[in-house]
C-alpha cells in the first residue's frame, strides 16, 4: 500500500497535508450524507466561499476557497489579447436573411449514380 493518501484537499491552492485533507473529507462526507447535494451549506457552516469535490492525479481532491478570486490565472490567450467586447453585450451579427444555411446532400438535384429511374 501507499503511504500517499487516496484524498487530498486544497485550501486557496495551497495543499493540505494528508491528515487534516482527511479530517476535512470525513467532515464533508458527514455533512453531505446529512444534506445530499449541499456543498454550498457546508461551506457556508465552515466559513468557505465554496467546496468542490473533484478527481485529479489519481486523488479525490477537495477544492476550498476562502475568497471569491480564484488563485489560479486564467490561461493565456494566442497573442495575449482579450478579444473585443461588443457593446451591451449583444449577440454576433446574423447571416443576410437570419437564417441558417441549407443542408446538404438533401432532397432535389439528379438522382445519385446507384440508382436508376424507372
Amino acid at each position: 500500500m501507499s503511504d500517499r493518501s487516496n484524498l487530498a484537499a486544497s485550501i486557496d491552492g495551497a495543499p493540505l497535508p494528508d491528515e487534516e485533507a482527511r479530517d476535512l473529507w470525513t467532515r464533508f462526507s458527514r455533512y453531505m450524507d446529512e444534506h445530499r447535494g449541499d456543498t454550498a451549506g457546508f461551506a457556508r457552516e465552515n466559513g468557505y466561499v465554496s467546496v468542490t469535490p473533484t478527481f485529479e492525479r489519481g486523488r479525490a481532491l477537495l477544492v476550498v476557497r476562502t475568497t471569491e478570486a480564484s488563485p489560479e490565472k486564467p490561461p493565456q490567450r494566442p497573442g495575449g489579447e482579450k478579444p473585443p467586447q461588443r457593446p451591451g453585450g449583444e449577440k454576433p451579427p446574423q447571416r443576410p436573411g437570419g437564417e441558417k444555411p441549407a443542408p446538404r446532400g438533401g432532397g432535389g438535384g439528379k438522382p445519385s449514380r446507384g440508382r436508376r429511374r424507372r
